[in-house]
């Protein structure tokens, strides 16, 4: 063997040991994509599956045959289910008192959280000092949107109904307290698009005469803005599948009168499926699946309305 074959030996050694180093990467890489493929399929099974469950059983619930009984693709919708109040016979139950009660409560929470949240966005990333104190409330801001929903039910009962004494089964309290549960999410998202508004704005207005103040309300704000709608949106939808605190405040209660105001007994939306689910009697399954594609028929609206606001944004 001459000097250049053993030279070549060693080179030729390493590209094997390369190749087959390759391939082992390539049969990993391969695996792990055929586990997220599985993992993805059986996440959108299971939606499908529960998707054709709500439909399967909240259809027949959102429609109804004609008086003389003809056949079923003649089915019309059941406007009973919309206009009607909360019913112990379950031909008869509707969701519109349940309705009115969660546009309540989402008012009240759009009305406390959303200035709350904007002003104190605007205050910790434009106007804090970088001090302890101020850490200390950022953190416990973002410690706040990971605080279980249960907890700020407890909060309520106790500060709103036992304290202050309002009376249970209100939107007035129920809205206080999904804006307590909102306004860390609008913290946090009105703070990111904020952060995202380019300096080179903040430096221009500054430089030709306008005071702090002037330089967010005229040029920040309104840059920021879309973003903030957004994320308030999302946060408000949130609120509105809340059910574990308004279990606690005693929206549960049989309501079938239709509320005239914040002050007036009433439930929200997810309550009235949690009652109608947990029925024992088996007609009211029906009505709970229609109104739980109601409800995420209004969640999807919301979602699509942010993801809009978005798009119109990077445009």
């Amino acid at each position: 063997m001459n000097r250049y074959e053993a030279s070549r030996v060693p080179a030729a050694a390493r590209r094997a040991r390369c190749e087959q180093q390759l391939q082992r990467r390539y049969r990993r890489e391969r695996a792990f994509k055929g586990l997220c493929l599985v993992s993805v399929f059986l996440a959108g099974a299971f939606l499908l599956l529960m998707l054709g469950s709500l439909l399967y059983h909240g259809l027949a619930a959102l429609t109804r045959l004609p008086p003389d009984g003809i056949a079923a693709v003649e089915r019309s919708l059941n406007t009973a289910f919309f206009t009607n109040g909360d019913s112990h016979e379950p031909q008869l139950a509707g969701i519109r008192a349940a309705l009115t009660g969660s546009l309540f409560m989402l008012l009240i929470t759009l009305a406390v959280a959303f200035p709350i949240g904007l002003a104190a966005a605007v205050y910790l990333e434009e106007f804090a000092p970088r001090r302890v104190w101020t850490r200390f409330l950022e953190f416990s801001i973002n410690n706040l949107a990971a605080i279980p929903p249960l907890v700020f039910g407890l909060l309520g009962l106790v500060v709103l109904i036992d304290w202050f004494g309002l009376p249970r089964s209100v939107p007035l309290v129920g809205g206080l307290v999904l804006a307590l549960l909102t306004l860390p999410v609008i913290v946090i998202s009105s703070r990111s698009a904020i952060r995202a508004v380019p300096e080179s704005i903040r430096e221009a207005s500054l430089s030709l005469g306008a005071s702090r103040m002037q330089m967010v309300s005229q040029h920040v704000l309104p840059q920021a803005m879309p973003g903030i709608v957004s994320g308030t949106i999302i946060g408000l939808s949130r609120s509105l599948g809340e059910t574990a605190p308004l279990l606690l405040l005693g929206m549960a209660a049989f309501t079938a009168e239709l509320p005239q105001g914040v002050m007036d007994p009433a439930s929200a939306l997810p309550v009235q499926i949690y009652r109608w689910a947990t029925s024992p009697e088996a007609a009211f399954a029906e009505r709970a699946s229609a109104a739980i594609l109601v409800l995420l028929g209004l969640l999807l609206l919301m979602n699509l309305l942010a993801a809009r606001i978005r798009r119109s944004v990077e445009k």
